[in-house]
């Protein structure tokens, strides 16, 4: 079914990915389109979010609803437990002074009022629904309440005891509390009586929880272990060495599947490596049946496109395409990947208790307990590299160990619901749910306080959460917030430029809406003056124009709501088509440099007098035989690039000192790079410019050129002269004056060789030095052999190319 543009229709359809691009309104515009895709949670988490939330698989939805019940009390810094008594009335333990909270529906009064640097660290129901209250300070107790007004009465307490860090009360009436900074687990008997019946060897039992058996399990601090302890036959064992230094939650599932929550704040130090994590799987979980995807646009009429086939019963019908019949929804699901690089530092042993560098118990906001006085703590395990962030670890009954979270943020509290963990984190504030069987993670909500210390599912549906910094109660409902919008991170196109067209993919199931909206501007901070106002809410279709005026930056706007809190559009893919204007190419740089080839000079550096040739008197006779050291072929490169990434054709000319006429030397070049045959061309200083065309990219008349021209490049193919040659014999002595002249380069260097020898004497001119086209050379050759002899005389110029002559004496 196809729905036109206007109508948002309550039945099942989805969007499919199409680019539509505006008809010119500016011209020069370039042919090519570019967009802005963001499908992944990493892509959309750059954006500004109220009452929407980013799940680990790319999806944008609303956040579940939480309404603030208590906040900005000046004697409450942190909410650190909370429990509910069986009337419904819900308690708050808190510090750093002590305060004990009741709310009632949202409605929050003061019940007790411990002395100052006491917190109330843990809660529990008696079977009597009395409140008992854990601890922590100076000296850690379990207090007891019996009914609201009483006052509370101590039932607990033991030497070196100050933190009860966790109370769990067993079928059979028995309370059992883990504490600090002693490692160790008490248990308070219905008549009174204590007795210890473990000690750990780490400094703090941070977390416990019964199997509601004669099972529990403990988490630990500093060496994040997970321990299995029996109450009644007093044996342990250790389950699980996270590699994080602590266990700070602990929930059980009803298959009885342990998880395990870390919340390492410090540098970490080296430790266990941590499970093999599962391998990446590809696709999502199937989308319920009654979600119904955003409507489509009115496809172009012409050409009708082919009905695509209806979906089986019960699936959504996928949203029609006007350019493809088909539409594949597969999208791989990218797993965080766990670092377990090993590294060759080994970790250093645990100092002892007391002594520089001891760990010490954890830290709560308004709290700073000492370090553990007695006890040892556990031996580090083997070094390996501790993957970042903190994870939650899944123990199963066998007591296989898989991680199924992992990111970068304090893990405070965590419980079971629905098969799934709520996960209340600090850091980000964010609320999320774990679903390790849909192999899902999604934020359900966000608070702005950032850390969130507990979590309680009251019987009325609603999550109560207590958080710190600003020590408040909030509740989450099991619906989602009636509105939030998600507004995108400002996109850069780099210049100025034309905005086609918005596509969506998501859902938008029956009672639910989806808006969209953009803004543009010039300027990268979009909260300056001088940005264009948000245009106006357009109903989600398949693909939209973004009407926002041309400019280099761009901001979309997704408003959602829903009337059903059961239901929530999804956006998993949104993407934004923009066009840059025609801007022309750049060309950086242009380089001329000779290609070294085999016959250079070292071939032509002998020579002498033809054969045959007359010998001459005895005073003077040379033959000249000049010779080239070059090719003459140069390498012309450059650099060059189009803004818009066009294809680019190029054309060389070049032209003789100032002429001012410019001589193609070749067209329709693809490569950045020609090879010039300089000795087609006379000697002499050249320049050779260079123009790039986008013009096979573009409109025809549209195409864009630039060009640069090169730095004066010498050709010089000519070897120099040797001329004016004279000679003297004196003796056993031969001296010999001569002028060594260059066309167009300078003189670089002349010297002889005697009698066909290959040492060649380098000799200088009369001025010493060689800086000029024309130098004058005199020598002498002293002590030579009566008979003939034959001195070749080369020189050289400043681009290597080189003459030799020869001259012939007769010493007596």
């Amino acid at each position: 079914m196809r729905i036109p543009n206007c109508e948002v229709a309550k039945v099942t359809k989805r969007i499919v990915a199409t680019v539509l691009f505006l008809a010119a309104v500016i011209p020069a515009w370039a042919v090519s389109t570019s967009h802005w895709v963001h499908g992944n949670e990493e892509d959309f988490k750059g954006g500004t979010l109220h009452n929407v939330v980013v799940t680990n698989l790319g999806d944008v939805k609303l956040s579940r609803a939480v309404q603030t019940i208590q906040q900005q009390d000046p004697d409450v810094t942190t909410v650190n437990a909370l429990a509910e008594a069986p009337d419904g009335t819900i308690y708050a333990g808190t510090g750093p002074k002590g305060v004990l909270l009741s709310v009632k529906g949202t409605n929050v009064s003061t019940v007790a009022t411990l002395e100052d640097t006491v917190n109330i660290l843990s809660l529990c129901i008696d079977d009597k629904g009395g409140l008992l209250l854990g601890t922590g300070g100076d000296k850690g107790q379990v207090l007891r309440i019996d009914k609201p007004g009483d006052k509370p009465v101590s039932i607990f307490s033991a030497p070196e005891v100050q933190y009860i860090w966790a109370l769990v009360r067993t079928d059979d009436g028995n309370l059992y509390a883990a504490t600090g900074p002693n490692g160790q687990v008490f248990e308070i008997k219905p008549d009174g009586s204590s007795s210890e019946i473990y000690k750990s060897s780490d400094d703090n039992i941070t977390a416990m929880i019964g199997d509601g058996k004669d099972l529990l399990y403990l988490g630990t601090d500093p060496n994040g272990l997970v321990i299995r302890l029996n109450r009644k036959t007093k044996e342990s064992f250790i389950v699980y060495n996270a590699g994080e230094a602590e266990v700070t939650a602990l929930a059980m599932d009803q298959k009885g599947n342990l998880y395990a929550g870390t919340g390492e704040v410090e540098e970490r130090q080296q430790g266990q490596q941590p499970p093999p994590e599962t391998q990446p799987k590809a696709g999502r979980p199937e989308e319920p049946a009654n979600a119904a995807p955003i409507p489509p646009s009115q496809p172009p009429a012409p050409p009708t496109p082919p009905s695509p086939p209806s979906p089986n019963p019960g699936e959504p019908k996928p949203i029609p395409n006007s350019h493809s019949e088909n539409f594949d929804p597969y999208r791989p699901v990218y797993l965080d990947a766990v670092n377990t690089e090993p590294t060759d530092d080994e970790p250093s042993p645990e100092p002892e208790p007391g002594q520089p560098g001891a760990p010490s118990a954890p830290v709560i906001p308004g709290l700073s307990p000492p370090s553990n006085q007695q006890g040892a703590s556990a031996p580090p395990n083997p070094a390996e590299q501790k993957p970042e962030g903190n994870a939650i670890y899944k123990i199963d009954k066998d007591g296989f160990v898989t991680e199924i979270f992992r990111e970068d943020v304090v893990i405070y509290s965590m419980i079971v619901q629905n098969d799934a963990l709520i996960v209340g984190t600090g850091g980000d504030g964010n609320i999320y749910q774990v679903s390790p069987d849909a192999e899902e993670t999604e934020v359900l909500a966000k608070v702005d306080v950032k850390q969130i210390m507990c979590l309680l599912p009251a019987h009325d549906g609603r999550i109560i959460m207590g958080t710190a910094n600003t020590g408040g109660i909030s509740a989450m409902t099991a619906g989602y917030a009636t509105d939030g919008t998600y507004i995108s991170q400002v996109l850069d196109a780099t210049q100025v430029s034309r905005f086609g067209k918005i596509q969506l993919h998501g859902l938008l199931p029956d009672g639910t809406t989806l808006k969209v909206s953009t803004r543009s501007g010039n300027l990268k901070d979009a909260d300056a003056p001088g940005w264009s106002d948000w245009s106006a809410d357009v109903s989600a279709q398949e693909f939209l124009p973004v009407t926002a005026p041309s400019a280099r930056f761009l901001q979309y706007r997704l408003t959602f709501g829903t009337t059903d809190p059961t239901q929530t559009p999804v956006v998993d893919h949104v993407d934004v088509a923009y066009q840059l204007p025609n801007l022309p190419p750049v060309i950086k740089s242009i380089r001329i440099g000779a290609e070294p080839e085999s016959d250079a000079s070292s071939d032509n550096q002998g020579g002498g007098a033809p054969p045959g040739a007359p010998q001459g008197p005895p005073h003077a006779q040379a033959e000249s035989a000049p010779k080239s050291a070059g090719s003459g072929t140069q390498t012309i490169t450059w650099d060059a690039s189009d803004p818009n990434n066009d294809t680019l054709v190029y054309t060389l000319y070049f032209r003789k000192e100032h002429s001012g006429e410019w001589i193609l030397l070749k067209d329709k070049l693809k490569d950045a790079t020609y090879d010039w045959d300089t000795k087609t061309v006379a000697d002499g200083r050249y320049q050779v410019k260079v123009v790039a065309s986008d013009a096979l990219s573009n409109q025809p008349g549209e195409g864009k050129t630039a060009s640069r021209i090169s730095s004066y490049y010498v050709v010089n193919n000519t070897p120099p002269v040797i001329g004016d040659i004279t000679t003297t014999i004196a003796g056993k002595d031969v001296s010999v004056q001569l002028v060594a002249q260059d066309q167009t380069g300078i003189i670089t260097n002349v010297e002889y060789a005697l009698d066909s020898s290959e040492d060649w004497q380098t000799v200088l001119p009369v001025d010493s030095i060689y800086d000029d086209r024309r130098a004058t050379v005199k020598f002498t050759i002293t002590g030579l052999s009566s008979g003939p002899h034959q001195i070749a005389i080369r020189a050289t110029d400043s681009e290597g190319n080189q003459s030799i002559v020869a001259v012939s004496a007769r010493v007596q």
